[in-house]
C-alpha cells in the first residue's frame, strides 16, 4: 500500500478518536506504520491522546489559530502530496469542518486522488440548511464511503452518499477490555458496592435530550423505579462528560430521580479514563439510546464479561441481534426494560450468550482485522486504477 493520509474531523476525544487510535495500532501490527501520515493540530487533545497511545512516529503536527484555519491547512497539505496517496477522512460531518472541505473539493477531484470517508454518525442536523449543505458537499466530494454500522449506512443513503462500500464495526482493545483482568474497584464505586446492591451501569456522554442521537438517559430513572417496585435493589450509575453550562443536564437527571423516589439509587460520575474498571464491577450495562450509530458501550461491556440490555433500534440493537437478541428492549418502555434486566439476572443462558458475544467481538472488532480490511479495499482500488491507466495507454 502507498502512503495513506489520515485526517480526523471530530473535535475532542470520543469514540471516533478511540477507533482511529486502534486503527493505527492495527496498521502497525501488520507492518504498515511507515505508510501512515496522521495529521493533527499542534498541542491538541488528539495529538496528546495519540502520542500517549504510542503513535507519535505516525503524526504530522500542524499549527493554526483556530479550527477553520487548521482544517483548511491540513487539506491544503494533503492536496500538495503525490496524487496517488489516498486520503482517509475520518468523521467529517460536523459543521465546523464543512467549509474547509468544500473549498478543497475542486483540487481533490481534479487530482484524481482516492478519497475515503468513514461515517461514525449519521451527520443528521435539525436544521434544513445544514443537511442540504452536507448533501451538496458530499455529493461533490464523492468519496468511497465506509460506515460503522448498517444503521448508519441506511440513514446516510441516499441522503449523503449514493452507496456505501462496506461496514466496519469499530475496534476494541483486547488487552484492556477483557474479563480476565482483575482490579480493585474504582474509589467512586466503592461506597455503592459496600451497600451490597447491584450496579446498573451506563457509560455515556450527557447530551441534550431530543437530539437525533439522543442518549435517552432520562429513560434510565423510570427503569430504576420499576426495579425498586419489583423488589430488586439496583443502583444506576451514569458515567460520562457533561458539557452543559454548570452541568445543568446532570442536575436535571438528579432532580428526576428525586421526583420518582430513587435519588438514593442513582449516581452521575464524571468521565473516567479507565472505564474498563467500572465495567468489571457492573452487574448489567443498560444503554437506551434509540438512534445510536454504533454502540461502543455494547462491545466494550461484553468484552469485559458484562451483559447488556440495550435499545432494540439503531446500532445498539444491530450489534445485540448478532448474538443476544433477547437482550434488546423498547428504549421507551421502563416496565419492559426492568423485566429484561430481571430476566437476564435469572437466565441460565446468560453466560452462554456472553461467550457468544465475546467471540463475535473478537471476530468483528479486532484492530488488526479492521486495518486489514481497509488495506484490502485500498489496495484493490489501487490495482483497478493501475489497470485503467494501462488500458488507456
Amino acid at each position: 500500500m502507498r502512503k495513506l493520509i489520515i485526517i480526523s474531523g471530530s473535535g475532542g476525544i470520543g469514540g471516533a478518536t478511540v477507533s482511529q487510535s486502534l486503527m493505527i495500532q492495527g496498521f502497525k501490527q501488520l507492518g504498515y506504520a511507515e505508510q501512515l501520515c496522521v495529521l493533527v493540530s499542534s498541542d491538541s487533545e488528539l495529538e496528546e491522546y495519540l502520542q500517549q497511545a504510542g503513535h507519535g512516529a505516525c503524526l504530522i503536527s500542524l499549527s493554526a489559530k483556530n479550527a477553520h484555519e487548521y482544517y483548511t491547512r491540513v487539506l491544503q497539505w494533503a492536496t500538495q502530496q503525490p496524487r496517488h496517496w489516498p486520503l482517509f477522512l475520518d468523521s467529517w460531518t460536523s459543521s465546523r469542518v464543512l467549509p474547509s472541505l468544500a473549498l478543497a473539493i475542486p483540487k481533490l477531484r481534479l487530482s484524481g486522488r482516492p478519497v475515503y470517508h468513514f461515517f461514525h454518525d449519521t451527520g443528521y442536523s435539525e436544521r434544513f440548511i445544514s443537511n442540504l449543505a452536507k448533501k451538496i458537499i458530499f455529493r461533490g466530494l464523492n468519496p468511497v464511503s465506509l460506515c460503522n454500522s448498517r444503521f448508519t449506512a441506511q440513514t446516510i443513503c441516499p441522503r449523503l452518499t449514493p452507496k456505501v462500500r462496506d461496514i466496519f464495526y469499530q475496534p476494541v482493545e483486547p488487552d484492556i477490555f477483557n474479563h480476565h483482568y482483575v482490579t480493585f474497584p474504582p474509589s467512586a464505586l466503592k461506597p455503592i458496592l459496600d451497600r451490597g446492591v447491584s450496579i446498573m451501569l451506563t457509560p455515556s456522554r450527557i447530551s441534550q435530550p431530543e437530539q437525533f442521537n439522543d442518549k435517552n438517559l432520562r429513560a434510565l430513572i423510570p427503569v430504576l423505579a420499576e426495579l425498586k417496585a419489583s423488589g430488586y435493589d439496583y443502583h444506576g450509575v451514569v458515567i460520562g462528560q457533561d458539557y452543559s453550562t454548570n452541568k445543568v443536564l446532570t442536575q436535571r437527571l438528579l432532580e428526576q430521580a428525586q421526583e420518582v423516589g430513587v435519588a438514593d439509587r442513582f449516581t452521575v460520575l464524571p468521565a473516567a479514563f479507565s472505564i474498563q474498571d467500572y465495567y468489571r464491577y457492573a452487574d448489567v450495562v443498560v444503554t437506551l439510546a434509540p438512534r445510536e450509530p454504533f454502540g461502543r458501550t455494547v462491545v466494550e461491556a461484553v468484552s469485559c464479561g458484562v451483559p447488556v440490555i440495550g435499545s432494540q433500534t439503531g446500532g445498539i440493537g444491530e450489534i445485540l441481534n448478532h448474538f443476544a437478541p433477547q437482550w434488546t428492549t423498547d428504549p421507551d418502555d421502563p416496565k419492559a426494560t426492568a423485566a429484561a434486566i430481571i430476566r437476564l439476572k435469572h437466565d441460565p443462558l446468560t453466560s452462554t450468550l456472553l461467550a457468544q458475544g465475546q467471540q463475535w467481538v473478537k471476530e468483528q472488532c479486532s484492530p488488526v482485522q479492521y486495518a486489514r480490511r481497509l488495506i484490502e479495499i485500498i489496495e484493490l482500488d489501487e490495482m483497478k486504477s493501475k489497470t485503467k491507466e494501462v488500458v488507456s495507454v
